[in-house]
């Protein structure tokens, strides 16, 4: 592993009085009058289109929940001071600045014991505020109202933590979890560990151990926990530069929203890849059948999780320690390209039955009925 510098910072340009500066360092932002964390769900610029000095600011989250926002990626925001006083903040791979193509300036000031954060577009200012108090989950908006003072909370590893929440429990009692995030991380409760996929197909994959204390920003793992509870399995973001250069099977996306003028998702392909899961064993396997709850929709890879890469003809159920030539080769010479018409699940639809409005597979590729 090689440090270089980290391309997965971004910029948003802030101004703030110097009376108050922000230290550099990875913060929880949470709202003071709706106590709704930030977190960037969307990062797709066609989806922040400045129009009439306004844009729609659906694609920023706000979660009222610890439970949602310790387990969340997308709510670990960096800041960064920059040499001319103004500063960045750096999250998911992209950032207000960055997905309104430059032509959305951010301000942030002090204000009611935090901050008021302000954009300016097209020559018209607005103050960003939090949605409507009765909501659990909310989205930033564009207008003055009650809900506009943010609060700048560090990471701490204490009441301000990130942790891994496993995917699944195996027979023998070991929990395992995984990550795509945008910074880099060390694991901090005692008896975790990082893992990679060196090699996968045919029946399986094969499971490495990172050696280094971080796991570069971008990278895709899955993590050996202690517990189901989060709490127990903290990992603590990093500043630096380092990258990961040995080849990895393992995928992973920032986003996954489905909303209204904010749709950044990955439909969840049943040929292509597997999601982690058990097999009839209870050990680690990637599995082309997963429940529907482990899918964003029921169709969609979860924003933040680890998918395995494997071709249309290798195995549903990859176990881990599976991965052998003569498994491949076997499976290839016995394995035909999928047929017939199949659900984003990988049930299969009985010939002639008649096709409710959704998307399928058939025959190995991507079938709409409306």
């Amino acid at each position: 592993m090689n440090k270089r510098i980290s391309c997965f910072l971004f910029t948003v340009v802030c101004a703030i009085s110097t009376s108050a500066q922000l230290a550099d360092g990875f913060y929880h932002i949470k709202n003071a009058a709706t106590g709704r964390y930030l977190s960037i769900n969307d990062t797709d610029p066609g989806n922040y289109k400045v129009s009439s000095g306004d844009v729609n600011m659906g694609g920023i989250r706000t979660y009222l929940s610890y439970d949602t926002v310790a387990v969340s990626p997308s709510c670990v925001i960096f800041v960064k001071r920059l040499d001319n006083g103004q500063y960045d903040l750096c999250g998911q791979g992209s950032s207000l600045y960055a997905m309104t193509s430059e032509r959305l300036g951010v301000d942030i000031y002090p204000y009611g014991g935090g901050y008021k954060i302000s954009g300016t577009a097209k020559g018209i200012t607005k103050i960003l505020s939090d949605g409507e108090f009765n909501n659990k989950d909310s989205w930033l908006m564009n207008r003055l109202d009650d809900t506009q003072t943010w609060v700048f909370l560090p990471i701490d590893n204490s009441k301000e933590y990130v942790g891994i929440r496993p995917d699944v429990r195996t027979a023998d009692g070991t929990y395992y979890g995984t990550i795509y995030a945008g910074f880099n991380f060390r694991m901090v409760s005692e008896g975790m560990a990082a893992y990679y996929v060196s090699n996968a197909g045919g029946t399986g994959f094969t499971m490495k151990q990172i050696e280094d204390d971080i796991v570069p920003a971008g990278t895709p793992v899955i993590i050996r926990c202690n517990s189901a509870k989060p709490e127990e399995n903290k990992i603590e973001p990093v500043i630096g530069g380092y990258a990961f250069d040995l080849p990895n099977w393992l995928g992973g996306v920032y986003c996954s929203l489905s909303v209204a003028r904010h749709r950044n998702t990955t439909l969840f392909d049943f040929i292509t890849m597997r999601i982690p899961g058990l097999n009839d064993k209870g050990e680690l396997a990637f599995i082309a059948n997963p429940s529907t709850d482990r899918l964003y929709k029921d169709l969609f890879l979860m924003a933040n999780k680890a998918y395995l890469k494997v071709s249309p003809k290798d195995a549903d159920v990859m176990t881990i320690d599976g991965y052998t030539l003569d498994a491949i080769h076997k499976v290839k010479a016995e394995s035909k390209e999928p047929t017939g018409i199949y659900t984003l699940t990988g049930n299969r639809i009985p010939d002639g039955a008649a096709l409710r409005p959704g998307i399928y597979i058939q025959n190995g590729k991507k079938r709409i009925i409306k």
